[in-house]
């Protein structure tokens, strides 16, 4: 869908609306992803203005709920997220593996990865860099590292579990 400007004005605007509803999912300014998901949420409340035409008092009972749902997704995305990278750690962190064999593992899978696997995987998991900083540096956009991040932490956990049967 595509939101024009008046309709993101307005949201913008009134951006109350937004972080009320991010204060209802108790999610702090002070939260490291504020602002991704205010941002989110001012567009989501743009979509909805765009959908329904002028502001009312429905339209803005609505545009509430479905920011309140839509971070609520979004904060379970990363807990998911979280979940995943704290397994693949486990998996590598656990005493079962032999170094030579978990080197020979991921050395056979580095050269499959692409560019921006290959980033990730260095910068972030093996250097700790946030995800926030290779976007910036890289210039690409943050959700999508994050997907892919996803991806390759799903990637080396079938990996791991499917050589060593844990």
């Amino acid at each position: 869908m595509k939101i024009s400007e008046q309709a993101f004005l307005l949201a913008w605007h009134n951006q109350k609306l937004v972080r009320d509803a991010l204060k209802y999912v108790h999610v702090s300014r002070t939260y490291q992803g504020y602002e991704d998901l205010f941002q989110e949420g001012i567009i989501t409340y743009a979509g909805m203005i765009e959908l329904h035409g002028k502001l009312t008092r429905e339209l803005n009972r609505l545009s509430f709920r479905k920011v309140v749902w839509h971070t609520i997704d979004l904060l379970r995305k990363e807990k998911r997220n979280q979940n995943l990278e704290h397994v693949l750690k486990l998996l590598i962190t656990n005493r079962q593996f032999n170094s030579a064999e978990l080197n020979l593992a991921l050395a056979q899978e580095l050269p499959k990865l692409n560019n921006t696997e290959k980033m990730l995987f260095y910068s972030h998991l093996i250097n700790g860099q946030s995800i926030t900083s290779i976007a910036q540096k890289n210039q690409i956009n943050r959700v999508q590292l994050q997907r892919v991040k996803r991806q390759l932490l799903v990637h080396l956990r079938k990996i791991l579990i499917l050589d060593y049967d844990l």
